[in-house]
C-alpha cells in the first residue's frame, strides 16, 4: 500500500492555548501549516489541521469571529473533531511525512525532526500558545536515539574499572594493561569497520563495546596468565611462549570458535537488527581470539 499509494508516516504538534478558536491562534496554525509545506516540500506531503477543516468549511477563509468558529466546529463530522480537537484548549497539526522513517532511517529522521523545531522556532506562535513536537517518528528517534548514544562512554568506563581491578589484584602496571590493549584496540577497529560498511548502530549493537569486553578480557587474562605462570618454570620468555600457545591456545581458539558460530546463527535472521548485530559480533569475536590462533600455529 505505501508503494502504491506513498507513505503514511507523521510527525504531529501539539498546540496549548486557553482557547484553540481565537481566530489569531487559528490563523497561525493554518499559516504554520503552509509554511512547512513551503519550506520542507521535499519531505513534507501534507498538513491539516482543525483550522483547515474549519477554513474549508467556510469557503476557503477563516471567520473572524469566535462564535462564528464554534458554529463551524460543530457542524463537523466528529472523526474530524475528535482527531484534530480536543476541547477547546489541545489541538493537533498533523504532518504527512510519506515514507520517510524508513526511507531516511533513525539518523535521518532525527535530522528531519531538528529541522521542524527550526522552523516552529521561526515561525513563533501567538503568545499564551505552546507546542510541542510529537509522532510516532519522533518518539521511535529520541528512544533509539537514548539507547544508542553513550556507548563510547560506557566503552571507556567498562576498560577503565577492568583496569582498576587488574591493577588492584596483580599489582603490575604492565599485567593491568595487557589484557586491554587488544580490546581497546578491537573496540576501535569494530567502529571503522560499521562506519565505513554501512552498519548502523541500534540498541544491539550499541552493545558491542560491553560484549568485546566481557569475552576479550577472559582470553587474554588466561593467555596471560599461563605465559606468566609457564615463565617463571622455564625462565625464557620465547619458550614460555611456546608452551602456552601448545597447552592453552586450541582450548581458546575452541572456545572463540564456539562462540563465533553461536552468534553466526543471529546472521540468518530476516530481521535487519538481529542480522547486524550477528555480523559485527562475529567479526568482533575473531578478533579477539585470532591472535590466540596465530599465536598458537606459530610456535607449534
Amino acid at each position: 500500500m505505501k508503494d502504491i499509494f506513498g507513505g503514511t508516516d507523521s510527525i504531529k504538534f501539539l498546540v496549548q492555548a486557553d482557547d484553540i478558536t481565537d481566530p489569531e491562534n487559528l490563523k497561525w496554525m493554518d499559516d504554520f501549516g503552509s509554511y512547512l509545506l513551503r519550506s520542507r516540500e521535499d519531505r513534507t506531503e501534507g498538513t491539516a489541521s482543525i483550522a483547515t477543516y474549519i477554513k474549508a468549511a467556510n469557503g476557503g477563509e477563516l471567520p473572524h469571529d469566535r462564535a462564528r468558529i464554534r458554529e463551524t466546529i460543530a457542524s463537523l463530522p466528529p472523526s474530524i473533531t475528535n482527531a484534530y480537537l480536543a476541547g477547546h484548549n489541545l489541538a493537533v497539526i498533523d504532518v504527512n511525512i510519506g515514507d520517510a522513517q524508513s526511507n531516511l532511517g533513525t539518523e535521518g529522521m532525527k535530522r528531519l525532526v531538528e529541522s521542524y523545531e527550526r522552523d516552529l522556532a521561526w515561525n513563533t506562535p501567538p503568545p499564551g500558545i505552546s507546542v510541542h513536537i510529537t509522532g510516532q517518528p519522533v518518539l521511535m528517534t529520541t528512544v533509539m536515539d537514548a539507547l544508542t548514544s553513550g556507548r563510547v562512554e560506557m566503552s571507556l568506563l567498562g576498560l577503565l574499572m577492568i583496569f582498576i581491578l587488574l591493577l588492584i589484584i596483580y599489582r603490575d602496571l604492565i599485567k593491568a594493561l595487557l589484557p586491554v590493549l587488544p580490546m581497546l584496540v578491537v573496540i576501535g577497529w569494530m567502529g571503522l569497520v560499521m562506519l565505513y560498511g554501512g552498519l548502523k548502530y541500534t540498541p544491539l549493537t550499541a552493545t558491542l563495546g560491553a560484549l568485546v569486553l566481557g569475552v576479550g578480557s577472559e582470553y587474554a587474562i588466561l593467555m596471560m596468565e599461563r605465559f606468566y605462570e609457564e615463565l617463571e618454570n622455564v625462565g625464557n620468555p620465547y619458550e614460555a611462549m611456546k608452551i602456552t600457545a601448545n597447552r592453552i591456545g586450541s582450548a581458546l581458539v575452541a572456545s572463540g570458535m564456539t562462540v563465533t558460530f553461536g552468534f553466526g546463527a543471529l546472521i540468518a535472521s530476516p530481521f535487519n537488527i538481529i542480522s547486524n548485530f550477528g555480523v559485527v559480533t562475529v567479526m568482533s569475536v575473531v578478533w579477539l581470539w585470532s591472535p590466540h590462533l596465530l599465536c598458537s600455529w606459530f610456535w607449534r
